[in-house]
């Protein structure tokens, strides 16, 4: 028989085991948001934009009551590898008529327009998505999309970005109810 001290060494020793397992069984996808800056987010198209998913956190400094611009920032331990900022405009960017170095494009290196709303351009590290959104006096809504841990010569996420923005701004746009 054994005695009472071996038995709860016996059911710790479960217990612990049991805590690690399913934390080295969990998958990264566990720990993605399901929204990000107060927009519902398909988990698929935001893992690989990422450059890391470890203790996310979210500094939303948008405000979805009032058409006042403000930045969003999804940080990884501590490091932010997504930032968000939303613009109310009364009249679009006009993307196309400016200069390559407009300081627009300052953080969508290498960019090229992409048909994805009324205006867009998708680059290597980012993205600048302009819609229609009747908000008070404002009249569109630009979306920059902003991975400033990836590097501006790193052409393998520009694809990821364009299907991330493809779907996350419509997205945007009805949960900040346009009219």
């Amino acid at each position: 028989m054994r005695s009472f001290k071996q038995r709860g060494l016996t059911v710790l020793f479960t217990l612990a085991m049991s805590v690690v397992a399913t934390a080295c069984g969990r998958s990264e996808g566990e720990q993605l948001p399901e929204a990000l800056c107060g927009t519902k987010v398909d988990r698929a198209l935001l893992r690989p934009v990422l450059t890391s998913t470890d203790d996310l956190a979210e500094v939303n400094q948008l405000d979805r009551s009032e058409a006042i611009s403000a930045p969003c920032t999804l940080y990884s331990d501590g490091k932010p590898v997504l930032r968000l900022h939303f613009y109310y405009s009364d009249a679009a960017p006009g993307l196309a008529g400016r200069s390559e170095f407009d300081p627009i494009f300052e953080d969508v290196s290498q960019w090229r327009p992409v048909n994805i709303a009324e205006e867009a351009i998708v680059g290597r590290n980012g993205a600048i998505v302009s819609g229609p959104c009747i908000v008070g006096r404002n009249t569109h809504l630009i979306v920059e999309l902003h991975l400033p841990e990836v590097r501006i010569t790193d052409e393998r996420r520009r694809k990821d970005i364009e299907k991330f923005m493809r779907a996350y701004f419509p997205a945007a746009v009805k949960a900040l109810s346009c009219d």
